[in-house]
């Protein structure tokens, strides 16, 4: 069996589906805004997540956040869920002595995982 053999099990999505924005601020006082795509079989389901606006168009830092929200949708796509990528992802202590995403890809996890959790 080769790679090509292999079948896809994602879950592919009709053309058409609900979907929210939503914002989030990183520590550095960015306001970044997110959409949220759902199942429409299962509608508290988070399955894509774009980036839509927040840093400077054309920056490295908008590509590197683009390509982020694809790699989380192509997971989501898979079966997984966003707290289980949440988990997977850098932490850092805070200076009151708590934890917090470690990056920009951490807090976009975080918001799908508290998107699911006011839908569900």
């Amino acid at each position: 069996m080769t790679y090509k053999d292999i079948p896809d099990p994602r879950h592919r999505l009709p053309g058409r589906r609900l979907s929210e924005t939503h914002k989030i601020e990183t520590p550095e006082g960015h306001s970044v805004h997110l959409t949220i795509g759902y199942d429409p079989a299962e509608p508290d389901r988070p399955r894509e997540i774009f980036y839509s606006a927040g840093f400077k168009s054309g920056s490295q830092l908008e590509f590197q956040v683009q390509d982020a929200c694809v790699l989380i949708s192509l997971l989501l796509q898979h079966g997984h869920r966003p707290e289980a990528i949440a988990k997977s992802l850098a932490r850092t202590e805070t200076p009151t002595g708590g934890m917090a995403s470690a990056s920009i890809i951490g807090l976009i996890a975080e918001r799908l995982c508290h998107a699911a959790a006011e839908d569900g």
